[in-house]
């Protein structure tokens, strides 16, 4: 069977009749005597439903007296017992209640749809109490766009009865049916009311695989916003997470013009475009002079520079005057390469230079853009206000027990790998984003500091120690790790008062040496054990922030078929060798394309000012994309023609025009 030809998009505008002229037509339109005085077949709706609502209003067909069934004359017809049968097998009655019914009207074929004449089933019979059911209220289906043409079958018309297992009518290769088609049913038929119709013989045309247009809504637990969001910060990615990465994408690229800055070396190495960063936001560095770092006891200036291996930006930690003591104190370094953990820094190399004009160290760490320190965030801010009302105020202690699982986290991958941080300070703690730390710094004293005598376990007990040592601070403005050691039980017992008894407990352990020489030492695995609970809370956080990001990402998965679909309409209009092409005249089946694009991008408002919504070009791009029903109206420049179509006929105009474009193989095409 082939597909009827494609129906022209145009639809003609004329002039409303006249309520005089109607009433006019309406008495000329009298019965023709001879229809009424033919012989007459049943009316197929007293068939189907059992009454017809045309009766009382000019239906030409025979209408059984109420209480007889219109079924019985069937009995005896030659042409009931030949055709196929029917979906519903009829309920027949007794031959008394047929007698007021002529011989033509017995005579009368069965109706039978054209579309299943062509392909011969086996009939099953149906139960009496099957054939007599209430038909369920099933929606109508939707239309299937090129194929609505064709004859379609409501499926009020037969009960679907679970008892038949009449075989699936093949649908005709010009359908367009997939070996798969019945798999595609399957799966829908739990949302779909209409999905287990084929299986009782009815022909519908088989459901193809979603587009990738359509995608899952927002996550219940994440939704908030209404159903049809018509807002413009609807299409896009979260206010807050998208202020963050340009944050942090800026931060890339401030202060490069190209090159090094002034008393730098353009190059040092394999890295270019070095830029210095300042150690602390309340510390900028002065002419020339790079103030000695409090915590390795030398002059420590920051870099920023692009390699040219990767393109990629990192982090440069210079330490001036560095004198070179054995070569294997570079040997700790490749441990630190190869380790990669969510809440350390990593390291990429080190090695010594006189680019900058004396014997300096360079380590080269990841870089994390507007990335601070715990103490700048935190310390600084306490300490700098002479104002007791202006100093920060507590920690909120599920933040604070955050911070502790994931420095817990990093302390236990360096232990595990037989190393140790050897100085854990709140400056060498950096805050990369929400509640997000890492350990910066690593590696840099196993050079600095090189010594083979003293064992790993030592400072790894030295690192517990100063991870108390790190909570206090944090948690108390009473003690920083520069203070006497006299201020610290003040500092404990603040924080017993203001946080609960797991943080004091924890932190009594941990700046508490052990009782005895002769113990085996502290280990970062009680810990994690002392946390306990705290380390679930801290998964549950990750869990719903990950949640959160990736509904984020759902939303801008395909974010390129608008480009796609705007780079196709690019190509095809206003093309030089179209101009005399009739179809992209005034009467061409391609000229709606220029009439969508003045509708989408070139509409006036009644101010005749341009019209500059971003959300009703979003709106139509996306239709279009999906190729909806949804009919509007192009109306032309001169306002002399429109036309009504919908998105779906725009979507095949631009395929086939594109299509066309692609399959050219003229090697003479110019290209523009």
């Amino acid at each position: 069977m082939s597909l009827p030809p494609a129906r022209s998009a145009a639809v003609q505008i004329v002039r409303p009749p006249s309520p005089s002229s109607e009433k006019a037509k309406d008495r000329d339109k009298k019965p023709s005597p001879e229809k009424r005085d033919a012989p007459q077949r049943i009316c197929r709706n007293v068939m189907i439903y059992g009454h017809c609502k045309y009766q009382d209003s000019g239906c030409i067909y025979y209408h059984p007296p109420p209480g007889v069934d219109p079924t019985a004359s069937q009995n005896g017809s030659p042409v009931a017992k030949n055709a196929s049968p029917s979906p519903a097998a009829p309920k027949l009655l007794s031959k008394d209640k047929a007698s007021g019914i002529s011989a033509e009207h017995l005579a009368a074929p069965v109706f039978v749809p054209k579309f299943e004449s062509s392909s011969p089933r086996l009939g099953t019979p149906v139960s009496a109490a099957a054939a007599t059911s209430t038909p369920p209220a099933w929606p109508p289906l939707p239309s299937q766009g090129g194929l609505s043409g064709l004859p379609t079958f409501q499926p009020d018309s037969a009960p679907f009865t679970p008892q038949a297992s009449l075989p699936v009518t093949q649908a005709p290769s010009s359908a367009g049916v997939t070996p798969n088609a019945m798999t595609y049913d399957e799966s829908l038929s739990i949302i779909d009311p209409n999905a287990g119709l084929d299986q009782s013989g009815l022909y519908l045309h088989p459901r193809q695989p979603l587009d990738q247009h359509l995608f899952a809504s927002t996550m219940p637990s994440l939704s908030s916003n209404p159903l049809h969001p018509a807002h413009p910060h609807a299409f896009f990615v979260d206010d807050e997470i998208r202020r963050t990465l340009q944050t942090r994408q800026e931060a890339v690229y401030v202060g490069a013009n190209g090159g090094s800055a002034p008393g730098l070396p353009q190059e040092l190495g394999v890295y270019h475009s070095l830029v210095p960063l300042p150690l602390t936001s309340k510390n900028p560095v002065s002419s020339g002079q790079n103030p000695t770092s409090k915590v390795y006891g030398l002059s420590a200036p920051v870099y920023r520079a692009t390699s040219e291996v990767d393109g990629s930006t990192y982090c440069l930690r210079r330490l001036e005057g560095y004198k070179l003591v054995s070569e294997m104190a570079f040997g700790a370094i490749d441990t630190w390469r190869r380790m990669r953990h969510p809440n350390i820094v990593g390291l990429r190399e080190a090695f010594t230079t006189k680019g900058f004009g004396d014997n300096s160290l360079v380590v080269v760490y990841d870089y994390h853009p507007s990335a601070t320190s715990l103490h700048d965030e935190y310390i600084a801010t306490g300490m700098s206000s002479q104002d007791p009302t202006k100093r920060r105020g507590p920690i909120p202690e599920r933040i604070l027990w955050s911070y502790i699982t994931q420095i817990a986290n990093a302390l236990k991958a360096i232990h595990s790998s037989g190393l140790a941080v050897r100085h854990l300070d709140a400056s060498k703690v950096l805050l990369t984003g929400k509640n997000r730390v890492r350990l910066n710094g690593c590696g840099l004293w196993d050079v600095l500091a090189f010594d083979q005598q003293t064992p790993i376990s030592v400072f790894q007990q030295e690192d517990l120690m100063q991870f108390g040592k790190l909570i206090v601070s944090l948690a108390s403005d009473l003690f920083q790790p520069s203070m006497p050691q006299q201020s610290l039980p003040a500092a404990v017992d603040h924080i017993s008062r203001q946080y609960s008894p797991d943080m004091r407990d924890l932190v009594l352990w941990l700046i508490t040496k052990p009782p005895g020489s002769g113990s085996t030492g502290k280990t970062i695995d009680e810990v994690i054990k002392m946390m306990g609970p705290r380390i679930l809370n801290e998964l549950d956080a990750m869990q719903s922030y990950t949640d959160t990001l990736e509904n984020e990402l759902g939303s801008e998965l395909s974010n390129g078929r608008i480009a796609r679909l705007l780079t196709k309409l690019g190509f095809i209009n206003e093309r030089a060798e179209f101009e005399l092409d009739p179809r992209w005249s005034d009467t061409g089946d391609r000229y709606i394309l220029k009439l969508f694009r003045d509708y989408v991008f070139h509409s006036i408002g009644v101010d005749g000012k341009p019209i500059l919504d971003l959300s009703h070009v979003l709106v139509c791009l996306n239709k279009l994309d999906a190729g909806l029903d949804e009919r509007i109206m192009l109306v032309s420049r001169d306002d002399q023609s429109c036309l009504v179509v919908s998105y779906r006929e725009i979507k095949h105009c631009i395929e086939a025009a594109f299509n066309e474009l692609r399959s050219s193989n003229d090697p003479h095409r110019v290209h523009r």
